[in-house]
């Protein structure tokens, strides 16, 4: 008989990349995916540790499933940066694996379903990964990791604790592994890890390379990348660009700021000055104009004035990226940050938060009214969550499209209408 498993995920691309790999795992032993718990065998829940209110969720989460009879096996970044809560919340845990642990799946459920319990296995393999990542069985995404662990030490960061330093998979196994999704039909590739910049450090090799090989590979689908710090890429942007001009490359950049303040980036470790940030987003624009930016930001970090705070804010007025990703400070267990005497007032942070907010949300809605009477190639990358298709430009500007259409087919549309986090569009053609 078939061994069924549940599998719940949480946190970034990098952990469902590593639930991609687990299922393919699993499949050597004939263990299958199901989507309702009740028709399990075993429960394995794919942990984040990067933000408190996550976390929360997700010991909450255990604290249920404690309860039940299945038995839990707990997987991802969680069990290295905050151990001793998972055990608490789960005291009859079947098994407890690293980030780096996912291959061992086959061999901890057979264990697991032969009675055992309480295993422990948090080490790290040397084994790559991406030998068993196995696509969704659905719609046409695939996540691809290229690297894992990063080449920084920032304060506030519990992740490295968990992911270590850098990992790069070969050229050869991730290119193998973008043929085997092409082949199958996907249609948006994303390349994924902690920091895209720190691939190929560990190997003799580095990112200009790897995605000079990987538009080789032939096929209608395009590249997403992943997040990249400002110092990895500094020195290499422009040949970066220039290997981005071909059509296999969406025209999206997710290049983290954190904070405006050039005193709160050296606070947080951060390895590159405001400066260089606008130098890489204005490097961008010059190649692509439209090319969608999106960036990250810290408010109320120790330390962070009214006047640094401000700073942020003056920078995101200036620059206008349309994609801003906001988290308010949060301490992180074994971080130098968490340890500091000059935390900001919790209503100081949600009030910067607000404010913040409020210019990105303008920014953002300005931004995508620009988009009307913009008519051209989209690729129909998955269903929308309220109806219609979710559709992506060039240069990744999401596009809902109210039609009966095909998932990873290359549509032509027109910008009808923009909304604060989309743009509606009408069909044209379809190619």
């Amino acid at each position: 008989m078939a061994i069924s498993f549940y599998l719940e995920t949480y946190g970034c691309s990098l952990n469902s990349a590593d639930s991609d790999v687990m299922i393919g795992r699993l499949r050597e032993i004939d263990a299958q995916s199901v989507e309702d718990i009740e028709q399990s065998d075993v429960i394995i829940l794919n942990t984040c540790g990067v933000k408190e209110p996550t976390e929360d969720r997700i010991i909450h989460r255990l604290e249920e499933l404690g309860e039940g009879a299945r038995p839990v096996i707990v997987t991802g970044c969680l069990p290295k940066i905050s151990l001793e809560r998972v055990k608490e919340a789960i005291p009859s845990y079947a098994a407890i694996l690293g980030p780096q642990a996912t291959e061992s799946v086959n061999e901890i459920v057979l264990r697991v379903l032969s009675g055992e319990r309480g295993i422990l296995h948090l080490e790290s393999t040397d084994v790559s990964k991406l030998r068993w990542l196995e696509a969704p069985a659905r719609g046409v995404i695939c996540t691809i990791p290229i690297c894992e662990g990063c080449l920084g030490n920032c304060s506030y960061c519990a992740v490295k604790f968990a992911r270590g330093q850098v990992k790069s998979h070969s050229e050869m196994e991730i290119c193998l592994a973008i043929q085997k999704c092409t082949q199958a039909g996907y249609r948006e590739i994303r390349l994924t890890s902690q920091d895209l910049g720190a691939y190929g450090t560990d190997i003799g090799s580095d990112l200009v390379t790897l995605i000079r090989k990987v538009d080789d590979i032939p096929g209608q689908h395009r590249f997403r990348l992943g997040m990249f710090n400002p110092n990895l890429v500094v020195d290499s942007i422009d040949e970066l660009l220039r290997v981005m001009r071909s059509d296999h490359f969406f025209k999206f950049f997710h290049v983290p700021l954190q904070s405006g303040s050039d005193t709160i980036l050296s606070a947080m470790g951060r390895l590159y000055a405001l400066r260089d940030w606008e130098s890489i987003i204005r490097t961008i624009r010059e190649h692509f104009s439209d090319a969608t930016i999106a960036t990250d930001i810290i408010v109320g970090f120790p330390g962070e004035s009214k006047e640094d705070f401000e700073l942020t804010m003056e920078a995101i007025r200036r620059v206008q990226p349309p994609i801003v990703n906001i988290s308010k400070y949060g301490d992180r267990p074994g971080t130098v940050a968490s340890t500091s005497r000059n935390k900001v007032e919790t209503s100081v942070k949600k009030q910067r938060s607000r404010r913040l907010t409020t210019l990105v949300n303008k920014i953002q809605l300005e931004g995508n009214e620009s988009w009307v009477g913009w008519s051209g190639p989209v690729i129909v990358s998955e269903r929308g969550s309220r109806g219609g298709f979710l559709c992506r430009t060039p240069s990744y500007r999401a596009v809902i499209v109210h039609d009966d259409l095909q998932l990873g087919s290359i549509i032509d549309v027109q910008v009808t209408r923009a909304e604060r986090t989309h743009l509606i569009g009408e069909t044209i053609s379809c190619a």
